[in-house]
């Protein structure tokens, strides 16, 4: 039988901490403009740079790897709470 792709140990060990890192670099830069105003070339640049270095390395590969289900129910929890917060402190004009 078949094994889907989004279960395959090259696919979680690999694509998902690539694209983590390469997201946070990312979202990181473009929010404190560090490397200048518009330059999200080169911000997706270093980003995609970090994220490579990040899955060559075996060590803080796995260490990423295992914090992906804490990262993702955090990340769930707090886009709960910004629900909340949203609703109840909504302004108004």
């Amino acid at each position: 039988m078949v094994e889907p792709i989004f279960i395959t140990p090259y696919f979680l060990d690999y694509v998902l901490p690539l694209v983590l890192v390469f997201t946070l670099i990312f979202a990181i830069l473009q929010k404190t403009q560090l490397l200048g105003e518009d330059k999200k070339q080169i911000d997706a640049l270093v980003g995609l740079v970090v994220g490579l270095i990040l899955i060559a390395f075996p060590g803080p590969r796995s260490i990423v790897v295992l914090l992906m289900p804490f990262l993702a129910v955090s990340a769930v929890i707090l886009l709960v709470f910004m629900l909340l917060y949203g609703f109840i402190a909504n302004a108004k004009d």
